[in-house]
């Protein structure tokens, strides 16, 4: 076979998996993006809500709104899909699938193209983010803000790091909107630092030059969030409250206790990785999705460790002995180091990983740049086998645990309590009530703003306030606590006078 022909080979056996990919990511995304109640809260309609009034020129966010932090990318993203396909939740997360497509497809091309690996390999490699549990998956696809851009700007920091204009503009953004991207740059000095690439002249012009990219980014931003409207429409800067920058903000929420790091360790061990991987039984209501069913299964917490033990080993046995880093293991390197990064984070900067498992999501980076080094070095067919089995097996949980919740959805679907609550909203034609957060945004944006819905207890849209105020005699305040002998319009909801 000539090397064209090899090449055309390996080419299309790469679209064939690419293709693969892009069915499995749709198939563990589809419930989430179509079924309005499975995963969706007045965190992620805050975003769809950004997104629409952006649509419509009645609001310039470009920070969350209430905030600034969190660069509004995702509002923006969403604006356009809802000039196309209007305002819905399948709208809001369309641009969210379409970025976890790019990672994939981003991720495929280069273990094939940098590390030598073959299609089949570099696929199994990516499989604990192509077959991502139901726990994980909904986070994949969630309009937060913050959970799968930073996936994004791993890759395109590696792709672009020759290139240190595009490198240091893509880190200016990406940390902005989240601060995980720093994890990015650390992992990229590291690796250069290991293969002598550091300390050089040419390295030193480039990080000045991607310095100066991210520096002329971050002034833009600056000047431009003096004009954003910083609560809602017809507002400004001038009417939140927050710490100047995301800098500020990152250290107000940074924990560290020495005293915690062994807990934390074990915790993140125990608890965030067993949730992120799924292999411990845990009911998926706990991820805040609505159903009833369970994903994992007892003890297949074993095939994760089993594959990551057995790959962590090898490696350090062929560092031992290479003494350096060969050019076709730089890029799995880079995203173990990223991952790891990632979790040695969560345990000392969170008081021994004290938070939601989001903040552990680039550690996916490490399993699968631990599983391309070693598919990459391994010359025993009969290891590579043991580890492509444990993760078949792995990834056979996972699709278990999804087939569970399709039939869920198929059969007996979940009645969706906030949706009950909408639609009698609707039926009796209340256009404006007084909510907690997590129920007046969520109404609001379902409802396309057809009912206004003013926070009572955490406002991050000011023009709500004054247009509920303005209507106070036809409001209502949907509780949680009962008001006098009113009853419940849906089990455990009361709406109540104002």
């Amino acid at each position: 076979m000539t090397a064209a022909s090899a090449e055309r080979t390996w080419s299309r056996q790469l679209v064939i998996v690419m293709t693969l990919a892009a069915v499995a990511i749709l198939a563990r995304s589809a419930i989430f993006l179509f079924r309005d109640q499975s995963y969706f809260d007045s965190d992620q309609a805050v975003i769809g809500l950004m997104g629409k009034h952006l649509s419509e020129l009645r609001a310039f966010p470009l920070f969350l709104y209430g905030q600034n932090y969190i660069l509004a990318v995702e509002a923006w993203m969403a604006a356009l899909s809802f000039k196309v396909f209007g305002v819905s939740v399948a709208a809001l997360k369309l641009p969210l699938l379409l970025v976890n497509f790019v990672i994939v497809f981003l991720l495929l091309r280069t273990l094939v193209r940098e590390a030598g690996l073959t299609p089949a390999f570099a696929g199994i490699a990516s499989l604990f983010i192509i077959a991502a549990p139901p726990g994980t998956a909904a986070m994949l696809v969630e309009a937060s803000g913050v959970n799968i851009e930073p996936f994004l700007y791993t890759l395109l920091i590696w792709l672009t790091r020759a290139h240190p204009g595009w490198c240091g503009a893509i880190f200016a953004v990406g940390f902005m909107q989240r601060e995980f991207t720093l994890y990015s740059l650390l992992s990229l000095a590291l690796i250069a630092g290991i293969t002598g690439h550091l300390f050089t002249r040419e390295a030193l012009r480039r990080a000045l030059a991607g310095l100066r990219s991210a520096a002329e980014v971050w002034l833009v931003v600056t000047l431009a969030k003096q004009y954003s409207s910083a609560a809602g429409p017809g507002t400004s800067i001038a009417d939140i409250r927050a710490p100047a920058n995301n800098v500020l903000e990152l250290l107000t929420r940074i924990c560290f206790d020495q005293g915690t790091v062994g807990g934390g360790v074990w915790r993140l061990l125990s608890v965030h990785m067993t949730q992120l991987f799924g292999t411990r039984v845990e009911p998926l209501w706990q991820f805040a999705i609505d159903s009833n069913v369970t994903e994992g299964l007892p003890f297949a917490w074993v095939l994760v460790a089993g594959a990551m033990g057995l790959a962590g080993v090898r490696i350090a046995v062929w560092i031992a002995r290479q003494r350096q880093l060969p050019r076709e293991t730089w890029f799995p390197a880079y995203l173990t180091a990223v991952g790891l990064t990632a979790a040695a984070a969560f345990v000392i900067a969170r008081c021994g990983a004290q938070g939601h498992v989001r903040y552990a999501l680039p550690t996916l980076f490490a399993a699968v740049g631990l599983g391309a080094w070693f598919l990459s070095i391994e010359r025993d067919r009969r290891l590579r086998t043991v580890w492509i089995v444990l993760v078949a097996a792995w990834a056979s949980v996972s699709a278990l645990s999804h087939a569970k919740l399709y039939a869920e959805y198929a059969t007996h679907p979940p009645p969706g309590t906030k949706l009950l609550l909408v639609r009698h909203l609707q039926a009796r034609g209340i256009k404006y009530a007084i909510a907690d957060y997590w129920m007046a945004y969520y109404i609001s944006f379902v409802t396309k703003e057809q009912i206004v819905v003013m926070a009572n207890d955490f406002p991050r849209i000011l023009e709500y306030e004054r247009v509920v105020n303005q209507h106070l005699g036809e409001a209502v305040v949907i509780s949680r606590r009962p008001c006098g002998d009113v009853k419940p319009v849906v089990e455990g909801v009361y709406l109540c006078p104002p």
